[in-house]
């Protein structure tokens, strides 16, 4: 069942001598459960590419679907809330809440929405997180894996339909970055969670069940892995 789908998505900065192309007409479909991989060098247009597929900017034209919904009608408190509820993001710089500790910047969206916490699910996320022991620490308490494993627990807390990882990795020595990769995997194989990250790391890449090559805005190579 596909979960996202864009259609002839551009997005152009500047115009005339300074015109930079840096997502070119991409048309891309991506199942519920899928685990993903972009793949390409810095400037090839990737993180512009995830930033519209989560709502986080704009595309110049065509449209972003998610599971059936066109966001690209969605302004405002609206996109605001679509976003909070069906898509999990995941950075590089984590972005965790500094005055927040471990428990409160997990159940932030949750907290968002007012809705009720699923106490048995949270144990669950932070077990398998391992930040039991850590939970009443603030974000500066803690290691890079630390806080990149709460940024997880965040992204995933209130089930979203899609998680977007931005270079998760990326500021990780190879024990943190194995590590991460295989929560992500274990979410993605365990709770069916699409997930779709992004990366310049190629091993990492192989990790995913299907990598997309991105160069100079446009989709060159998708492959299945398996």
């Amino acid at each position: 069942m596909e979960i996202l789908r864009t259609n002839n998505l551009t997005k152009i900065y500047g115009k005339d001598e300074n015109k930079v192309v840096a997502v070119n007409n991409v048309n891309l479909s991506i199942n519920k459960g899928e685990f993903v991989a972009i793949i390409g060098k810095s400037g090839s247009g990737k993180s512009t590419l995830l930033h519209i597929l989560g709502g986080l900017d704009e595309p110049t034209s065509g449209n972003v679907l998610i599971d059936g919904e066109n966001i690209q009608n969605l302004k405002g408190d609206k996109l605001t809330n679509f976003r909070r509820t069906n898509i999990g993001f995941i950075y590089q710089f984590y972005n965790l809440i500094p005055v927040l500790n471990v428990k409160e910047n997990i159940i932030l969206p949750i907290s968002l929405e007012g809705i009720k916490l699923d106490e048995e699910y949270f144990k669950e996320v932070v077990k398998t997180l391992d930040l039991k022991k850590r939970l009443n620490h603030l974000p500066n308490e803690l290691s890079g894996g630390q806080q990149q494993r709460v940024a997880i627990g965040r992204a995933i807390i209130n089930h979203p339909k899609l998680i977007l990882a931005d270079e998760p990795t990326g500021n990780l020595d190879s024990k943190n970055s194995k590590k991460i990769l295989g929560m992500l995997k274990y979410y993605n194989k365990t709770f069916g969670q699409t997930i779709v990250i992004i990366t310049h790391d190629e091993k990492i890449a192989k990790e995913a069940d299907r990598i997309i090559t991105f160069e100079d805005g446009k989709i060159i190579k998708d492959e299945k892995t398996c």
